[in-house]
């Protein structure tokens, strides 16, 4: 495939939407700069972005519709980084020993959200931040004002940890992942003592990991 040259002016519009998002992330990083205010004209962006991109894809104009889609791609990147600054507490996941991300293999939480009951909220969190990978939300979910929200991802279902029992609560919680053979090593890395892989009667791998204050949590292979 032969690449055609293009001027520095095609190479400066392509690479500045990356620019900006590095900048962006810099400053909300560092500087506990606000992006919610950007989302608006990010979005407009990003739409603008799509029908050239689009309408361009049938023509003869490929500088055009490179920077279209760079345009595109790079406006979408900043509005998932407005979406991960408005919906964390941190932008970074928790310092814990990770797997590479080639090899690594993450939870989900099952619907609908999961309620774990704890006496002390402060003291149990960590565990669950730093050893399971959660982050805390910057604002809990409608009707869960009674404890701390927690997610792996911000399009994924809550973790809730409070300290009142009631609707939910006392029922053992379940963490799915797809390869729990890695996931055991990953933990064990991370300082989790998880118990031995076991199967159920419908031939379902799971074990089981406790918290701080004893509650059992199973971690089951997604099939």
């Amino acid at each position: 495939m032969r690449f055609h040259p293009h001027p520095l002016w095609f190479w400066l519009l392509v690479a500045t939407p990356y620019v900006l998002w590095l900048g962006l992330w810099i400053g909300a990083r560092f500087f506990q700069f606000s992006l919610k205010p950007l989302r608006p004209l990010v979005t407009v962006g990003y739409g603008l972005g799509l029908f050239f991109y689009l309408a361009l894809s049938v023509s003869d104009h490929k500088t055009w519709w490179a920077i279209s889609g760079a345009m595109m791609w790079g406006c979408s990147g900043i509005l998932m980084l407005i979406r991960s600054r408005t919906t964390f507490e941190t932008m970074t996941f928790p310092y814990a020993r990770w797997s590479w991300p080639w090899n690594s293999v993450t939870f989900s939480v099952p619907s609908p959200s999961l309620r774990i009951h704890v006496r002390d909220i402060d003291t149990v969190t960590p565990f669950y931040v730093e050893k399971l990978g959660l982050r805390k939300l910057i604002e809990n979910p409608p009707g869960e004002s009674d404890g701390i929200a927690l997610k792996f991802k911000a399009d994924g279902n809550s973790v809730i940890l409070t300290d009142r029992q009631g609707f939910m609560t006392g029922r053992t919680p379940i963490l799915f992942t797809k390869k729990i053979s890695k996931m055991r090593d990953i933990l064990a890395a991370r300082g989790v003592a998880a118990g031995a892989i076991q199967q159920d009667r419908q031939g379902t791998n799971y074990l089981e990991i406790h918290d701080p204050e004893g509650n059992t949590i199973e971690v089951v292979e997604e099939k």
